[in-house]
C-alpha cells in the first residue's frame, strides 16, 4: 500500500519505515552472528581433530621407540 506523490513514497499501514529498518538490521545481525557461530564450530572441530591426530601419532611413536629399546 504505497502512494507516490511528487517522487516521495508515503508508507501506509502498521509497519513504519523506522520499524522496517530496525527489523532489517536485526535480521542482518542475526545472520552475521549465525555465520560467526558456524565458522567457530568448524574451527573448533578441526582443532580438536588435529589435536587427536597429534596425540595418536605421539603415542604410536612412543610405542615404537619402546619396542626398539626393549628388543
Amino acid at each position: 500500500m504505497k502512494i507516490t506523490v511528487n517522487n516521495i513514497v508515503l508508507e501506509r499501514g502498521i509497519l513504519t519505515s523506522t520499524y522496517k529498518e530496525e527489523i532489517r538490521y536485526n535480521v542482518r545481525r542475526i545472520k552475521n552472528a549465525s555465520l560467526y557461530r558456524i565458522k567457530n564450530k568448524i574451527k573448533e572441530r578441526s582443532a580438536s581433530f588435529y589435536s587427536e591426530t597429534g596425540t595418536v601419532l605421539k603415542v604410536s611413536i612412543f610405542a615404537i621407540a619402546l619396542v626398539f629399546i626393549i628388543f
